[in-house]
């Protein structure tokens, strides 16, 4: 506190936990002690400007009441990554009539019966989050998966699917942290986290997803694919605070269709050979980019193929054309 940093930070960073704190009095004279000031005062340089809230009247009268309200604040949890605080305002009281002593002691024994029960709700928030991140994983087991949060920790892997990225050049790391190596697949993690958070602000629920495609060793293409969960912070919370989501990254081996296919395509919607083989070829991968580069053709000479594509299959998008040719490859 003989710094600049204001009374929040003091009480976020440093006090004591379950020390009761002066509401508004807590200032340079502290000095950072521990002992809560004498006065309990209801001013100062901390209480609340509602001058420019445009709230309604009542409101305005309610949250200056609580502003002005003498009271005391206290730590009650403190980790790496946040701090819970505590208060309790007497608002039917001003510094002058309320007993400082009887009012620490009284707060002294509400945080302590309040720290078991918030330290069992952490614990069943942490439960929770466990047994999302479990099942969730479940349903990659088919290949290998890794599941990270917003900051790239890595919540649960597969045996080898960081060895697999790491062989692909794409990331590195250890099993705690994923460290992001390839171009590409950073844009489309930042990409992935950009659009979930737009989604978010705007109450979408849809999932996100995003794919990489990469040539392995073995000459086959890979598919990274990158899916927005939602976390269990979210999904038990009542706040309209929504919790980052994790991110689950699958890498598989793009499916291989039968040229057949592509005979099909000609007699039955009258495809052109080099139409027939970009339709095979980017429901297989899935990607135009990675199409375009293995048929040595331009982005625009793949863009026109695929609307003409489009016009004689009748179908509009992508995901629809490949369950087109999933389904005369016979495979649904």
């Amino acid at each position: 506190m003989s710094s600049s940093r204001t009374a929040l930070q003091f009480l976020i960073a440093e006090a004591s936990l379950f020390q009761p704190y002066c509401k508004t009095s807590i200032d340079a004279d502290t000095g950072g002690n521990s002992s809560p000031p004498d006065a309990l005062r209801g001013d100062g340089p901390d209480r609340m400007d509602l001058s420019a809230t445009g709230q309604d009247e009542p409101e305005q009268h309610q949250m200056r009441l609580l502003s002005r309200a003498p009271g005391l604040v206290s730590p009650l949890r403190r980790t790496k990554n946040s701090t819970i605080l505590f208060a309790c305002l007497f608002t039917a009281h001003t510094a002058d009539t309320i007993d400082s002593a009887v009012a620490s002691d009284t707060f002294r024994t509400i945080v302590k019966a309040l720290a078991p029960g918030l330290h069992t709700f952490l614990r069943l928030e942490q439960e929770r989050s466990l047994v999302q991140i479990h099942r969730t994983f479940l349903s990659a087991l088919e290949s290998p998966a890794i599941l990270i949060n917003a900051n790239r920790d890595i919540l649960v892997q597969t045996p080898t699917a960081l060895e697999m990225l790491q062989q692909l050049g794409l990331a590195g790391g250890s099993s705690l942290r994923l460290l992001v190596r390839n171009k590409d697949f950073e844009n489309g993690l930042q990409a992935l986290a950009l659009a979930e958070g737009h989604q978010r602000a705007t109450n979408g629920e849809t999932p996100m997803a995003r794919s990489v495609y990469i040539t392995g060793r073995d000459g086959t293409l890979k598919r990274i694919s990158i899916e927005s969960v939602e976390s269990a912070a979210s999904s038990y919370s009542n706040s309209d605070d929504v919790a980052p989501p994790f991110f689950l990254i699958r890498i598989a081996a793009t499916a291989e269709l039968s040229e057949d296919v592509e005979n099909i395509l000609h007699d039955l919607y009258d495809l052109s050979l080099s139409e027939a083989h970009l339709a095979r070829y980017l429901t297989m991968t899935g990607s135009m980019h990675v199409t375009a580069e293995h048929l040595d053709i331009t982005r625009n000479t793949a863009k026109t193929h695929l609307r003409r594509i489009y016009e004689k299959t009748g179908v509009h998008t992508q995901l629809q054309l490949a369950r087109l040719v999933h389904q005369l490859a016979g495979l649904f």
